[in-house]
């Protein structure tokens, strides 16, 4: 109402030029809506059509609104139909926004699709870099595996010395090697632990690698 002013009929229809009311996609893809005036149904394509017509380069969206404004409602109703038209979905939620919408797909498809993980306190977020449900540890693995125990290792401001990443890189090969030969040792953090703490540590023993170089 603040923004309204009252005018002629005839300088107010120039105005509907480039005005005009909601309509529908011609897409074959896209999400149903409602136009907020008619309550008329509209199928819109937010996604794909723009960029055919060369609107948009990507299929990027931001929604914007205060809080109680409708955006998870909005990103509910929107995932919902993307995900029945065959599209795939990956959702990070911080306030189980779209567990519902999970819980509901996880219901009609036996188990199938609708996967959520979450935490708590009694149940924290884990996860082990030690399983390959293939069994292959190339090159690339095994530098992931010595990069994420030297950042749990060490601090942040603290940079790691050339002779403790050569001695973790030998340890994590050989702990590899151990797991790829004796299938009766499960991969895992404490196994791993163990197998420093005793196998590895007597290894270093014999070539005599001194304990400051490596603890």
């Amino acid at each position: 109402a603040e923004e309204s002013f009252y005018t002629f009929l005839g300088q107010a229809l120039c105005l509907f030029v480039e005005e005009t009311n909601y309509k529908s996609s011609l897409s074959p893809f896209g999400i149903k809506m409602v136009d907020r005036v008619s309550g008329r149904p509209l199928h819109i394509d937010i996604s794909d059509l723009p960029m055919k017509k060369g609107i948009t380069t990507n299929r990027n969206k931001f929604i914007l609104g205060p809080s109680g404004s409708g955006k998870s409602f909005f990103t509910n109703h929107m995932v919902r139909q993307y995900y029945e038209q065959g599209a795939h979905v990956l959702l990070v939620d911080t306030g189980n926004s779209y567990l519902g919408l999970s819980q509901l797909i996880h219901n009609r498809t036996h188990g199938e699709d609708g996967i959520y993980f979450t935490y708590t306190n009694e149940n924290p977020i884990a996860f082990n870099p030690f399983y390959v449900e293939d069994g292959v540890f190339d090159i690339e693995k095994k530098e992931s595996i010595k990069t994420l125990i030297l950042t749990l290792w060490k601090r942040d401001d603290e940079a790691p010395k050339r002779s403790e990443e050569v001695a973790l890189s030998n340890a994590v090969s050989a702990y590899i090697e151990r797991i790829t030969r004796d299938k009766s040792v499960t991969p895992c953090f404490n196994t791993f632990y163990e197998f420093v703490r005793d196998d590895y540590r007597r290894q270093l023993e014999q070539k005599n690698v001194r304990e400051k170089d490596f603890d």
